[in-house]
């Protein structure tokens, strides 16, 4: 079957969905696919429903506002939909108090949806829960996010003090954004429960960064925990570490966690549904053994204590299924059918 043309309504604010945008774009492209990309709020409403008009698909990159105005151009033009989701809708709701009113307005504007494109089992079974649809499960397929060569960055600027008793330090590294379903309170917790040579470098900003800020004052005056900032995506941002913590509420599928790995840096992660999707059946050591800053920090030091041979092997074999050819090829199956 020959190729599609595909439009994608995308949401620019958003960072890792917009990473995972371009590399859906790139990669259909690659495949001999016409692909346009349009930002849905940036973008003059005629100039979206001509572009509806001259395409097969219409892709929403997000199930929230992309979806939302690729509903409406379906409803103009008839084009097919295809909403990507993310992440468990259901915790995300919760997350932002959602009202009655609010999930009901969902409910009904997702019936306009002609596919959904889920990045995990997790993720689907969240969104499946909150429609109840009866439609059969071809309707809603997962497609893990796949994992492409990573730029170098920008070096950071790691301040890597003495470990003290004569010990190296232990680099501990977060990348993410400091909001509250990230819970990065998790992270100076678990710094407290780590051996003094411990030391943790936190890439990113958020609405919790001076609370963080407050609440490790003690860290930062020993020298044990550093802000280092926002920093563009890339391989600088895991290679200083020795590790990489993961404390989210919730997750679809998790592109700092696949990162690190892809780097060679192990990524130890609470063990909530979308984490243990991505690690057990390869690197369960790597999952926390309950949801408390103290299991993670045993976890912390198990992975230590392993073979290094053993855990690069295991990793390598997480980021292997989620090859970038892999992610285009389900996606082209996907927009083939609709």
């Amino acid at each position: 079957m020959s190729s599609r043309r595909v439009l994608l309504l995308e949401e620019s604010s958003w960072g890792g969905v917009q990473t995972m945008s371009r590399t859906l774009a790139d990669g259909l492209i690659a495949q001999g696919w016409q692909v346009t990309a349009l930002p849905w709020r940036q973008t003059a409403w005629g100039t979206l429903v001509q572009a509806a008009k001259q395409h097969d698909v219409i892709v929403g990159t997000h199930n929230f506002g992309p979806t939302y105005a690729g509903a409406a151009l379906k409803a103009i033009t008839g084009k097919p939909l295809v909403s990507w989701v993310h992440g468990p809708l259901q915790d995300v709701l919760h997350t932002a108090r959602a009202s009655t009113l609010k999930k009901l307005w969902l409910k009904l504007l997702y019936k306009q949806v002609s596919h959904f494109v889920c990045v995990s089992r997790t993720t689907q079974d969240s969104l499946m829960g909150f429609v109840k649809q009866t439609a059969p499960r071809q309707s809603c397929t997962v497609v893990p996010n796949g994992l492409g060569d990573l730029p170098p960055g920008q070096p950071l600027h790691v301040h890597a003090g003495h470990g003290g008793e004569g010990l190296a330090p232990l680099l501990l590294g977060y990348v993410g954004r400091l909001s509250e379903e990230k819970q990065p309170g998790f992270l100076l917790e678990t710094l407290r429960f780590l051996p003094h040579h411990a030391q943790l470098g936190v890439v990113g900003e958020g609405p919790l960064h001076r609370k963080l800020v407050h609440d490790g004052m003690d860290l930062l005056y020993q020298g044990r925990v550093h802000f280092l900032g926002k920093h563009p995506s890339g391989a600088s941002l895991y290679q200083p570490w020795h590790m990489t913590l993961l404390t989210s509420r919730y997750e679809g599928c998790p592109m700092t966690a696949l990162e690190s790995l892809a780097c060679g840096v192990p990524c130890v992660a609470l063990p909530i549904p979308a984490m243990r999707e991505l690690f057990d059946r390869d690197a369960p050591y790597l999952l926390a053994r309950g949801d408390t800053p103290v299991a993670l920090a045993e976890a912390v030091m198990t992975v230590l204590s392993l073979p290094p041979e053993q855990v690069q092997a295991d990793m390598a074999r997480i980021v292997a299924r989620h090859s970038l050819d892999g992610f285009v090829g389900q996606w082209q199956k996907v927009l083939r059918t609709c």
